[in-house]
């Protein structure tokens, strides 16, 4: 299917489109993301001492937000931190430490562990 954006209408809904992508809210992580993410962080303080307060800055933050959620989506997290915790993976991967040092740094946790 071919879109034809030379036309008026084309162009119409294109910068609709554009201004409803730029517009829309940044969408936090799933509870289920948010909690693997907070499992791994108590493993990784537990593990590897030399980063402790870091990791366990950013457990907390989690926790804060893990508060607002419904009593649904806070089970859920809790779920995949205990999960996470237990097996010592975090989305597939070994937390090591390289790894627990790389998820501090991914862009999308910063919020949880910067000022």
């Amino acid at each position: 299917m071919k879109m034809f954006l030379g036309n008026k209408v084309g162009v119409a809904l294109a910068g609709a489109l554009t201004a409803l992508v730029l517009a829309a809210p940044v969408q936090a992580a799933s509870p289920q993301r948010l909690g693997s993410f907070a499992g791994a962080m108590k493993y990784c303080a537990d593990r590897y001492e030399e980063k402790e307060w870091s990791y366990k800055r950013a457990r907390q933050r989690v926790a804060r937000e893990v508060d607002d959620m419904s009593r649904r989506e806070r089970r859920r997290a809790i779920e995949a931190g205990d999960q996470a915790y237990r097996t010592g993976r975090f989305m597939g991967k070994r937390l090591n430490r390289y790894e627990c040092r790389s998820l501090l740094k991914q862009s999308e946790w910063r919020r949880f562990y910067r000022d």
